[in-house]
C-alpha cells in the first residue's frame, strides 16, 4: 500500500432497506441510477468513485503531494476543496430533484413490483446523505487470489462515514 493524502466522502442512500424491498431484483436499477448521478459529478470534479457498499458510496479526491492539504510549494489545494463539496452538492441537489422512487425510475422497473408496493414507492422520496472528511489513508489492493478491490484504510476514511452517519439526526 501507499499512504496518501485526499479528501474523503461517503455518500448513504436514505431508506435503502424500505427500497430493497420493495423493488427486490430491481433495487440494482435503483442503486446503479444513483451511481450514474453520483459518479457523474464527482468524476467531472476532480474525483474518483472508489467502490460501492450496498446503499454506500466511496468517493476519494487525491491531494497532489504534500502534508495537511497543501501542494509541495505549500498552497492549500483550496479548488479541489472545493470541488468536492460542490460535487456533493450537486448529487444531493439531482437526487432530491427526482422525487418520488416510482417517478426516479420511471419505467425501468416492469411489472416486477406489486401493486401494495408501487403505492409506498409512491411515497419514497430519493434522498442520500454526504460525509466529507480530509486526512490520510493507504490505497492499495485488498483480497487474495481470488479476489482482489482497489480500497482506502484509515481512520480518516472512518471519520468520513461517522459524518454521513451523522447527517442522519441532522
Amino acid at each position: 500500500g501507499v499512504r496518501v493524502n485526499a479528501i474523503f466522502g461517503f455518500a448513504d442512500i436514505r431508506n435503502f432497506t424500505f427500497a430493497t424491498e420493495g423493488l427486490q431484483g430491481d433495487v440494482l436499477i435503483f442503486v446503479n441510477k444513483i451511481a450514474a448521478i453520483t459518479h457523474k459529478h464527482v468524476v467531472n470534479s476532480g474525483g474518483h468513485p472508489n467502490k460501492n457498499i450496498g446503499d454506500a458510496f466511496l468517493l476519494v479526491w487525491k491531494l497532489k503531494a504534500g502534508k495537511n492539504g497543501t501542494n509541495s510549494s505549500g498552497d492549500l489545494q483550496k479548488d479541489l476543496f472545493d470541488s468536492a463539496l460542490a460535487a456533493c452538492q450537486r448529487v444531493i441537489r439531482d437526487i432530491q430533484n427526482a422525487g418520488n422512487l416510482a417517478s426516479f425510475l420511471d419505467d425501468d422497473v416492469g411489472g416486477n413490483v406489486s401493486a401494495a408496493w408501487a403505492s409506498s414507492l409512491k411515497s419514497y422520496n430519493v434522498a442520500i446523505g454526504v460525509g466529507l472528511h480530509k486526512g490520510w489513508a493507504i490505497e492499495g489492493a485488498i483480497g487474495s487470489k481470488v479476489k482482489i478491490d482497489a480500497s482506502y484504510l484509515s481512520p480518516h476514511v472512518n471519520i468520513a462515514s461517522r459524518l454521513e452517519a451523522a447527517t442522519k439526526q441532522y
